[in-house]
Formats: structure tokens, C-alpha cells, sequence
């Protein structure tokens, strides 16, 4: 598999086009997107089929879209790489090893915005990549700065480790010196975000995709994965033979994913289970495993690509321990603004908890699904309130047999 986020990979790449020769050795891709008009870089997003990568998987054109109909005069883009969820390293990865490339592409996504102000948030535990950005800024963004060609401002700012600054206007709370709680909606960020203008919020890992995109162009992007679905980056559990953070093909299947470049487990045990897009993603069977690997194949399987943090169970492990840890993850995540969600993944953590301590029954369990129904119809200020649903009902479902064994009736 190329490397998209290689220097060498996209200085090669643009080289066969006019770049602009003020910033053909800083930002080659960049040079070119400054040669587009904002109508054209749009064209290339769309193009692309480039999503989000922080979990949404929105199409990244359509909020660029948007952003570009605003004429306000004064915008901003905030690189989301407040990266909290359980087992997710990719947008580490990236800081860490690629602050260049995230640097050119959150350039080229300010770009097409009309953005002037780039601020870059890093949660304040990942020291490496904080001090990888920094050097790359100091040796990069202010030798663009003095350059003719204009005047975007980055900066990185650290942020706290917590899973709510992930979210986009929890995010923008902390930047302005707040407290990480999501603000009710609309007005959206995009209409009134960091300091009430126009924000742009996009994940490390999408912006880090555009200066590949821009370089090579939207269909050599795209060839790179069955079906024309481009790629993305997946981290892998230490269970598996391969862990850590890999570029992967969408399109493969999910079997391809796990078995190719996971490499399988490391204890050589079968597979029986995997959750291949992070906490909020529902849980497979090995049976399963022929799903195509990209999020709407995955939702109609009862799962979804979320952030592809792929987590892996052998035929040794327990589900109900799994799950357990992920409904007390989401009890703890939860800001308590909403009745619905602190009710939620509180009763939810509490019945695993009964489960695994072997006192809860079956009408117990029956009544997990009632509660995620009645949570999802209430209104939420965000959309955590969802996350604990898919992981849950697909374990319920799919592994009776590992509740049963925890039944207060069975061990009566």
C-alpha cells in the first residue's frame, strides 16, 4: 500500500503539475490547490468521496460546501486531534510521524474556506505529538507565513483528556476557555462556532488525506481501494498479530481487514468476535466477516467503520467482560447535560455490572432495548446518547449464550 502521508509520496505525485514554486518545497500540494479557484478544490473533495474520519464518515465536500456559501469575512477551520476513544491512535500516528502533511492539508482546507485561522488541537497526554507539531510549525507554517502568499494563522493548542472535547462544540468550549460541554444546536458551528464565526471543524486524518488528493487527484485517490473507495487509517487492538496503526483499502472485506492486516491474533486463537469501528460500533460474528469494509456496508451488518479502532475476540474471551467495560466507558463520558443519555448509560452500566456479578435476570435484560428506544426518541445535545445502543443489542443478540452463563438463574 503507498503511503499518502509520505513527503517523498506527495512531492512525486505533484510534481507532474504547475506547482507554485513559492511553496514547491514546503507544501507542493499546496501550491497546486492555490492555483484552483474554491469552485474547483470543491469539485476535487467531492471527487475524492473523501468522509470524515473522526467517526461521522460525512462526505467532507458537503460541510465545505457550506462554508464556502458564508461571506463573512472572518473564519476559522479547528483539526480535531482531541483523539479520546478507546483503542483509536491514529490521529497520534499522524501528529507524530506526519505534522507536515497535517500542517499542508489543514492549509489547503483553510484554503478553500477562506479560512485565515488554523488552530490544531492536541489532547495535552500525547507530549510526542505535541512536540512534533510544534517543531514542524516552527520549521514550516512561519516560513510559509513570510512568504507573498497570503496570511493563515496555525497554532496547536493542547487539549484536556477527555472524551467530550471530541466533541466538535465541547471542542470549541475548551478553545475559548470553557468547560467541555456540547452547546445546544442549531446555531451549528459552521453558522456560529469559535467565538461566534463561521467554523469549519475537520479530524486530523481527513485533513491529512487532501494533500495526497490534491497532489495525485481525486481518481488516483480513489483507485486505491476496491469499488473507487480510496483508503483510510485503521488502528489495531494488541490482540492482533499486526497492531497499531495501518492504511487499509476500503471495499476489502472485513475478514481481508482482520486476518491480512491484523495479520490475525497473536495468540493463534480463532476469531469469534470483532468491533471494527471503535466503542460505538456494533459487534460482529466470525461469521460476519464478509461484510465490505466501509461504513454503510457495516451499518446494514448492524456496526459501522466509526473511527476504525478494531478491537478482536478470540473463542477465549468473554463478551459480557467487553461489553461491560464499553457501557461503564460511555456512563463515564457522559456530561449529565441530558436526562435521556445520563439515565441511559447509567442504567446500561449498571446492568452489566448486575451481569457480571450474576444477579440479573432475564426480564433484566429485556429491558435494555426499551431503554435505548426511549433515550433515542428524547432530544440530546449530542449524539452520544446513541453510542451505547449498537455495542449492547448486537452482543445481545448475536451471543446469548455468554449472557446466559452469567444469569442469576444459572448460578442458582
Amino acid at each position: 500500500m503507498i503511503d499518502i502521508f509520505s513527503r517523498d509520496t506527495i512531492c512525486r505525485e505533484a510534481s507532474s503539475g504547475p506547482v507554485d514554486r513559492r511553496h514547491s518545497s514546503m507544501f507542493p500540494a499546496f501550491g497546486l490547490a492555490e492555483r484552483m479557484t474554491a469552485g474547483q478544490l470543491l469539485d476535487v473533495f467531492q471527487r475524492s468521496g473523501l468522509v470524515g474520519k473522526g467517526g461521522a464518515n460525512f462526505p467532507m465536500y458537503r460541510k465545505m460546501t457550506l462554508m464556502q456559501r458564508d461571506t463573512t469575512p472572518e473564519k476559522h477551520l479547528i483539526v480535531n486531534g482531541g483523539e479520546h476513544e478507546p483503542g483509536s491512535a491514529k490521529d497520534q500516528y499522524l501528529l507524530e510521524n506526519y505534522p507536515e502533511t497535517v500542517i499542508e492539508g489543514a492549509l489547503i482546507a483553510a484554503s478553500a474556506a477562506n479560512a485565515k485561522d488554523v488552530l490544531i488541537a492536541i489532547k495535552e497526554s500525547a507530549v510526542k505529538a505535541i512536540d512534533s507539531m510544534k517543531s514542524a510549525t516552527d520549521r514550516l507554517a512561519l516560513d510559509y507565513r513570510s512568504t507573498e502568499a497570503g496570511q493563515i494563522s496555525i497554532s496547536h493548542v493542547p487539549v484536556p483528556d477527555s472524551y467530550l472535547v471530541g466533541e466538535e462544540t465541547a471542542l470549541i468550549n475548551v478553545l475559548e476557555g470553557s468547560a467541555a460541554l456540547p452547546r445546544r444546536r442549531p446555531p451549528f458551528p459552521i453558522e456560529s462556532g469559535f467565538h461566534g464565526k463561521p467554523t469549519l471543524v475537520h479530524n486530523v486524518e481527513t485533513v491529512a488525506h487532501l494533500p495526497f488528493i490534491v497532489a495525485a487527484g481525486p481518481d488516483r485517490y480513489r483507485s486505491l481501494g476496491p469499488g473507487g473507495l480510496g483508503v483510510t487509517l485503521c488502528t489495531f487492538g494488541p490482540e492482533f498479530k499486526h497492531a497499531g496503526v495501518r492504511l487499509v483499502p476500503l471495499g476489502i472485506t472485513l475478514r481481508e481487514v482482520v486476518c491480512h492486516y491484523g495479520g490475525g491474533l497473536r495468540s493463534g486463537h480463532k476469531i469469534k468476535a470483532v468491533q471494527p469501528g471503535g466503542p460505538a460500533a456494533g459487534i460482529l460474528s466470525e461469521l460476519e466477516l464478509d461484510v465490505v469494509f466501509e461504513d454503510q456496508a457495516l451499518k446494514t451488518a448492524g456496526s459501522a467503520l466509526g473511527c476504525a479502532a478494531i478491537r478482536a475476540l478470540s473463542v477465549d474471551d468473554d463478551i459480557v467482560s467487553f461489553v461491560a467495560n464499553i457501557m461503564n466507558f460511555f456512563a463515564e463520558g457522559s456530561c449529565g447535560q441530558c436526562p435521556p443519555c445520563r439515565m441511559e448509560t447509567q442504567m446500561l452500566s449498571n446492568i452489566m455490572m448486575q451481569v457480571k456479578a450474576r444477579k440479573a435476570t432475564g426480564k433484566l435484560l429485556d429491558q435494555v432495548p426499551i431503554i435505548v428506544r426511549n433515550a433515542a426518541a428524547r432530544p440530546a445535545l449530542c449524539g452520544l446518547v446513541h453510542m451505547p445502543a449498537r455495542p449492547i443489542l448486537t452482543a445481545l443478540e448475536k451471543f446469548p449464550d455468554e449472557f446466559a452463563r452469567y444469569s442469576a438463574t444459572t448460578s442458582a
